[in-house]
């Protein structure tokens, strides 16, 4: 066999060491590069000696963690220092048992800190803008627990006073040029009795599934900020309609409004109800602002309900382990997310927030005003309140997180 001459030795040796280099270098840059560059991108922490996986960055969850004591802490307010408290949730001046230590307790989220709610912090965010309370009568509760919070800066006037409850309010902070309606819509769609004269809280509502409520639907181009929030009015008799016609019905078997109509499930009620109402805020050309969905807040009532003598006796929160949601709140609250999720992949980044209290609030049954809403002597229909929350209470940590949400 012919040997190679030294000239193709030299050559073949050149190019095999140069190759050798070429791969050395390719190692050394990939190992590099994957110690220094990607870890330091992605921030994953060097695992401790005898650790068996890697810990990553814990993220901020400002929906899921536990309520802590804290003592040191005063009520934002009282019903002394605010005008704005409906009395049904006046627990202060019904004397409501243990308030005192209900009241001395945070929400500590899991990875980080949710800071005290600030009043002028909130009210330069919000300067020359408008804020839109959409949903049932805890949207109202929730209007009113942050206009309490406000109270310590700034005093807002009514825009036209009404002495009513189920009705779309306005008030102003004009030091601020801030804005705040609440819209009563509890179905979020367009609704309105099965017949005349019957009684709004028991007879059948029929519920148009495909049609935003004209009430606050037609003002959007007026608003900055719209929080939505509805779910409990879907356990009531309702007749579902559809694009001009009977979808079916809920809860309404005995009423005769549709007695026919296939059963719907309220928590399909409320996936289409919600769809509705997020593509009418996403689509329509007048409004550029913000959408704050929030979560279904679950009701306590223990041993009946709120007609057969239920109650809500607790005197402090469950821990996280203690409280998982009810059947009917949890479906809720799946199809709440599930839409928020839809509507906010097809908007501008940023557009929808999604303020989940479902977990936060199914722990506080000790926070609602109970039978604490009016005196013993009291003849009302509502005689039982394990729905609505106390002012001052566990709702307002609703307005830390609205403020830490619009925020961050």
């Amino acid at each position: 066999m012919k040997q190679p001459s030294s000239s193709q030795a030299v050559r073949r040796a050149a190019s095999t060491t140069g190759l050798l280099v070429v791969l050395l270098l390719v190692v050394f840059t990939a190992c590099n590069y994957s110690s220094l560059n990607t870890d330091r991108l992605i921030d994953v922490p060097v695992p401790p000696k005898g650790a068996s996986h890697v810990t990553t960055t814990t993220a901020c969850d400002v929906a899921s963690g536990q309520w802590v004591p804290d003592d040191a802490a005063a009520p934002y307010y009282t019903n002394a220092t605010c005008p704005f408290i409906d009395s049904r949730q006046d627990c202060m001046r019904y004397g409501k048992p243990a308030l005192d230590s209900i009241l001395r307790w945070r929400w500590q989220p899991r990875g980080c800190d949710l800071p005290r709610f600030d009043a002028a912090a909130f009210l330069r965010l919000v300067r020359h803008r408008s804020m839109a309370f959409v949903g049932d009568s805890v949207a109202r509760n929730h209007m009113q627990s942050l206009m309490c919070l406000l109270a310590g800066a700034e005093q807002p006037e009514e825009a036209e006073p009404k002495d009513c409850v189920h009705c779309t309010r306005t008030y102003r902070y004009r030091a601020h040029n801030f804005t705040v309606t609440v819209f009563w819509a509890p179905f979020l769609v367009r609704w309105n009795l099965t017949r005349a004269g019957a009684l709004q809280f028991m007879d059948p509502h029929n519920v148009f599934l495909d049609e935003p409520d004209p009430e606050w639907a037609r003002r959007l181009d007026a608003y900055d900020y719209v929080v939505l929030n509805a779910a409990k009015w879907f356990t009531r008799p309702v007749v579902l309609h559809d694009r001009g016609r009977v979808l079916g019905c809920s809860d309404c078997a005995d009423h005769g409004a549709a007695a026919a109509a296939a059963y719907v499930p309220p928590h399909r009620a409320v996936r289409a109800a919600f769809r509705t109402a997020l593509r009418a805020l996403r689509d329509d050309p007048g409004f550029h602002g913000r959408v704050v969905v929030r979560t279904v807040a679950p009701p306590h009532y223990e041993n009946g309900k709120w007609y057969d003598g239920g109650n809500c006796l607790r005197t402090r929160p469950l821990r996280s382990d203690e409280a998982g949601l009810p059947e009917t709140e949890a479906a809720f609250h799946a199809a709440q997310v599930e839409e928020f999720r839809a509507a906010a992949s097809a908007a501008e980044l940023g557009r929808f927030v999604l303020m989940d209290v479902s977990e936060m609030m199914q722990m506080r049954g000790d926070g609602h005003p109970g039978q604490y809403g009016h005196w013993p002597h009291e003849k009302v229909g509502f005689g039982i309140d394990c729905v609505h929350w106390c002012l001052p209470g566990p709702i307002d940590a609703w307005s830390e997180l609205l403020l830490h949400l619009l925020t961050n």
